[in-house]
């Protein structure tokens, strides 16, 4: 069965696997654009008797159904994750969307502008090098998942407000929200491991590759765009350093005085992209230089320094 026809079918019975107040309910497909430009279907339906709409994604029920699973269990899977949506959503209480109520409820994401161009033509972003930084508002239940909905121009419009006040708000909201964290790259390691090091000063100073991210551990290479807390980093290593986007949620820091050729780096970051990282947490495959003297980011390639922007915002 092709995609396009394994949506019909879902379209066509899914209302069946669902309890009877969802006979009369819309039952839609689109194609939603994700980050790096990846395209994914999503089935939404509204919740009777309200203006929420959750939203399934198709994509892995299709890969699934491909691999042999029957049609019968992907549509009572769907409808369990949907009804597991449903569930959760008079949680969110996002009926009332003024924006005194979702204020602190926003944060950044560091994205790549040049694989989500179409993306950033719609949403308010900020630019530094060949990286974007857009907004989104943080929806968490009581078991501590999360999700968010990102900030379009529609959003302002409806605030009434500007793209510098979203940014001021979302940068002072996201060190509430998910603080950032730096540490060692052996103290990350080992916590990974479920074996926990003490991290004394002696032993960052001792280390020469850290980990930038925060207290989620998601989203966390936003950090990128935060003057005071790259300026925080520098003071740390005491002094200049290169910075590898390990991925959307986290920054590989590395003291400037102990690089490789910067070649070397971009193959490293290169292939770390290719083989650990999925597609949609993809950040850049550049290496970037932090300035003490000039609180700024450049992009670096062998034997010369780009110009970057001032991050003096």
């Amino acid at each position: 069965m092709e995609f396009k026809d394994f949506i019909k079918e879902v379209e066509r019975n899914i209302k069946d696997y669902l309890p009877e107040k969802w006979k009369n309910e819309e039952v839609s497909v689109r194609q939603q654009l994700k980050n790096n430009g990846i395209q994914l279907y999503g089935m939404s339906i509204r919740i009777p008797g309200s203006d929420l709409t959750p939203q399934i994604y198709l994509d892995n029920a299709y890969q699934s159904y491909n691999m042999g699973v029957s049609m019968e269990e992907i549509l009572k899977k769907l409808a369990e994750q949907y009804l597991k949506s449903v569930e959760t959503a008079p949680k969110l209480g996002i009926h009332n969307f003024d924006y005194e109520n979702w204020k602190d409820s926003l944060f950044m994401c560091a994205i790549n502008a040049d694989k989500n161009r179409k993306l950033l033509s719609s949403v308010p972003h900020q630019m530094v090098e060949d990286l974007a930084v857009v907004y989104r508002y943080l929806i968490e239940e009581d078991a501590g998942i999360f999700g968010s909905i990102l900030v379009n121009n529609d959003h302002l419009k409806y605030w009434n407000i500007d793209a510098e006040m979203l940014h001021e708000q979302a940068e002072k909201s996201m060190k509430q929200l998910m603080p950032y964290e730096f540490h060692s790259m052996d103290y990350v390691i080992a916590d990974m491991m479920g074996c926990p090091i003490e991290e004394s000063q002696l032993s960052m100073e001792n280390s020469f590759m850290f980990v930038l991210s925060n207290s989620k551990k998601w989203q966390g290479a936003s950090y990128l765009f935060c003057p005071d807390v790259l300026e925080a980093v520098s003071k740390e290593l005491g002094g200049n350093y290169l910075i590898l986007p390990s991925s959307i949620h986290e920054l590989v820091v590395i003291r400037e005085e102990k690089e490789r050729g910067i070649e070397d780096l971009k193959d490293i970051v290169c292939d770390i992209n290719q083989s650990q990282v999925d597609e949609e947490e993809r950040l850049s495959n550049e290496v970037y230089r932090y300035d003490a003297e000039t609180r700024s980011i450049s992009m670096v390639s062998d034997g010369e320094m780009q110009l970057g922007m001032h991050l003096e915002m």
